[in-house]
């Protein structure tokens, strides 16, 4: 009788995993297609895949980090590999490359001074 209970509560943790790993990876999927239309470049949906998973302690509790890999295109010709981490059904980092015309819309900041020689302007 105990072995039954014991097979059905694997059997049922094996389900739990599974659902949680497509559901985290749809959830990366979401987060890389907003983030690459923010970068203005280009997400390719079949590229998406777990690179890594660990557990690390968020707000003092375990949680499962996933880190997917996945690619983008710049301008259609090209592959350029990214990363984001999800953590607690959270993105946490990312990694992509922005669009020539994004990355010079970005303004860069004013209140860095170079310094040369050790003196400052």
């Amino acid at each position: 009788m105990i072995g039954t209970w014991l097979l059905l509560l694997a059997i049922a943790t094996t389900l739990w995993a599974w659902m949680d790993a497509l559901r985290a990876r749809e959830l990366a999927i979401h987060h890389g297609r907003a983030l690459c239309g923010e970068a203005g470049v280009q997400l390719l949906d079949q590229t998406v895949s777990l690179k890594r998973i660990g557990i690390a302690r968020r707000n003092g509790l375990p949680a499962v980090v996933r880190r997917y890999g996945f690619e983008v295109s710049l301008d259609g010709s090209d592959r350029h590999r990214c990363h984001l981490d999800i953590a607690g059904g959270r993105l946490e980092a990312w990694s992509l490359p922005l669009a020539e015309d994004t990355a010079a819309a970005i303004a860069r900041p004013n209140h860095l001074h170079l310094v040369q020689g050790g003196t400052q302007p």
